[in-house]
């Protein structure tokens, strides 16, 4: 079954000019076109900034995380991400989709790795997924998002 093609439709906005030049610099460090990279920033905020407040997201630094994890033991780190993010995850998930499949699971975690600037490759076989994720943390953060992923991925 070929995916279907997405409908567009033309639409015009009034930008201020320097905006608009702050969008150009951007899209061409980017290598897109300003439709593209407009088109890339909207799609995020439906997908994930509308709900990013909402559900209790908080952005904070890469030092700032590995220094609290660094506080932590192994089973400590196994019960927050069983315990606490599960019920977290799972109020998201609720929140963001209602109903909820494995295969929209997958796409919130797609969507948060590429908001979190988390380099990831997802695939999916006949019968699992597989995650490769680079983070530039520690191993207490893989430990973290394995156990995270591996837990809500069965809800």
């Amino acid at each position: 079954m070929e995916p279907k093609e997405k409908k567009s439709q033309t639409i015009s906005f009034r930008l201020d000019v320097d905006l608009l030049e702050e969008i150009k610099k951007d899209a061409d460090l980017e290598g897109l076109n300003v439709n593209a990279l407009v088109s890339k920033v909207l799609s995020n905020h439906i997908l994930w900034e509308k709900y990013e407040r909402k559900v209790g997201l908080l952005p904070m630094t890469k030092p700032f995380v590995k220094y609290c994890l660094d506080k932590m033991d192994e089973k400590e780190i196994i019960h927050l991400a069983e315990a606490v993010e599960e019920d977290t995850f799972s109020d998201i998930l609720n929140f963001m989709k209602g109903n909820y499949s494995v295969r929209d699971f997958v796409d919130i975690l797609r969507t948060w790795l590429s908001v979190a600037w988390m380099q990831h490759d997802i695939v999916q076989d006949d019968k699992s997924y597989t995650f490769k994720i680079k983070h530039d943390l520690n191993a207490k953060w893989s430990l973290y998002l394995n156990t995270v992923i591996t837990n809500c991925s069965m809800m």
